[in-house]
């Protein structure tokens, strides 16, 4: 059965999905930094497998926001992307701890991101998407916890301390870049359907979806 098109609620979920798209994107080209730079055959063979995920994530997600008449953003984030690439980069200059020190630090925005946005309430073939990425996530960033352990990273020692620290500080950077711009396309998936509907007024349209917008994130920030 086809979802029940609402333009307005539609137009914050695609924002919403078209955010974890760019999310899913980002961790492509991570990925790929990742796999190049490890030595360990095993390493690069379970991570592909994590990238394969996040190729279907973009497939799901990408059908989702067609089906609620949205345009999927086939792209990374702009600065948050940016910096994920340079903090993976930054460990591919080391060895295979240094990579997957930098690829958990990547991880952790995604899982947290993918858990928050899984909680809420969705129709049914959203929630079903969603409710598997978030596992993935999970799984990804156990994996990579669990095999830094292997590999002698104490986090409870102040070295794995300081690493700990990086890692939350990071994501909550990527988080507050990721959310300002999910308030802009907020605002120009609001414009464009109203726009479509009404070419009248729809300036009008386009700042009350920005509003609701604003106050349906900073909600979810402050859970």
């Amino acid at each position: 059965m086809e979802p029940e098109l609402n333009p307005q609620s539609d137009a914050l979920l695609v924002t919403e999905l078209n955010d974890l798209l760019k999310l899913d994107h980002d961790a492509v080209y991570a990925y790929n930094l990742a796999i190049r730079a490890l030595e360990n055959e095993e390493y690069k063979r379970q991570i592909a497998d994590f990238r394969a995920d996040h190729e279907r994530h973009i497939e799901e997600l990408s059908q989702l926001i067609r089906s609620r008449d949205g345009i999927p953003m086939q792209m990374p984030h702009g600065s948050s992307g940016i910096f994920k690439l340079l903090v993976q980069a930054v460990g591919a200059a080391g060895d295979d701890r240094s990579v997957l020190l930098a690829f958990k630090a990547n991880e952790r925005g995604s899982r947290d991101k993918y858990r928050s946005v899984a909680r809420k309430v969705h129709a049914a073939d959203v929630t079903s998407v969603l409710a598997r990425a978030a596992e993935d996530e999970a799984r990804h960033y156990a994996w990579s916890l669990a095999t830094l352990e292997e590999l002698g990273v104490d986090f409870t020692a102040g070295a794995g301390r300081a690493e700990e620290a990086f890692e939350a500080g990071h994501a909550k950077l990527a988080d507050v870049a990721e959310r300002a711009e999910s308030l802009a396309m907020a605002a120009a998936e609001g414009a464009r359907r109203a726009w479509k509907k009404n070419p009248i007024g729809t300036a009008a349209v386009a700042a009350g979806i920005g509003v609701v917008a604003a106050a349906l994130f900073g909600a979810n920030r402050r859970r």
